[in-house]
C-alpha cells in the first residue's frame, strides 16, 4: 500500500473539515495584522468558493477593503483533529448577491440569523489552495489541495 495520499483523499478530508460553522481569518493593512472569527458557507458545493457577512465598521472589513488578500483556518475540534489553512482573496458582494449569502449561511447554521439584522457586507473568499493538516492520519506536514487540480 502507498503512503502517498491522493488529491481525492485530501479533497473528502476537506469536506469533512468544512462542515463545521465558523471560520478564523488573518487580514493585515499598513503592518498591523488582525485575527477573527465568522460563520461561513460554502457557495455552490465549491470548496474554493466561501461566502460569509463582516460588520460593516468592523477592522476585518476596513483591512480587506485595503489588502483582499486573506489567509483562513477552519479548526473544527482541537489541533490533533483534522483542520484546514488556506489563502485566498475577498471580493465584496452587492446588494443584488446579499440574499444569495444569507440563505447559504442560514442552511448552515441557523444560529447567524440575528447577525442579518446588524449591518453588515457579504463577501466571497476565493480560496486559492488548502493545506489540510490530520495529525492521527499522518498527515504531517498537511497535504495541500489546490483549486483546478482535478481532483
Amino acid at each position: 500500500m502507498s503512503d502517498e495520499v491522493t488529491a481525492i483523499e485530501i479533497r473528502k478530508k476537506l469536506t469533512e473539515v468544512l462542515t463545521h460553522s465558523s471560520i478564523d481569518l488573518a487580514t493585515s493593512k499598513d503592518g498591523v495584522n488582525w485575527a477573527t472569527s465568522a460563520f461561513f458557507a460554502n457557495l455552490d458545493e465549491d470548496l474554493f468558493r466561501l461566502t460569509l457577512i463582516l460588520e460593516n465598521r468592523g477592522r476585518t472589513l476596513d483591512q480587506l477593503r485595503a489588502n483582499p488578500n486573506v489567509g483562513v483556518k477552519v479548526v473544527p475540534g482541537g489541533i490533533a483533529d483534522p483542520f484546514a489553512q488556506g489563502l485566498g482573496t475577498v471580493t465584496l458582494r452587492d446588494d443584488s448577491e446579499r440574499d444569495e449569502t444569507f440563505q447559504a449561511l442560514l442552511r448552515k447554521e441557523p444560529q447567524v440569523e440575528p447577525f442579518f439584522a446588524a449591518p453588515v457586507t457579504a463577501v466571497v473568499i476565493d480560496i486559492d489552495w488548502w493545506r489540510v493538516t490530520h495529525l492521527g492520519g499522518g498527515w504531517l506536514p498537511g497535504k495541500v489541495l489546490e483549486r483546478g487540480n482535478g481532483a
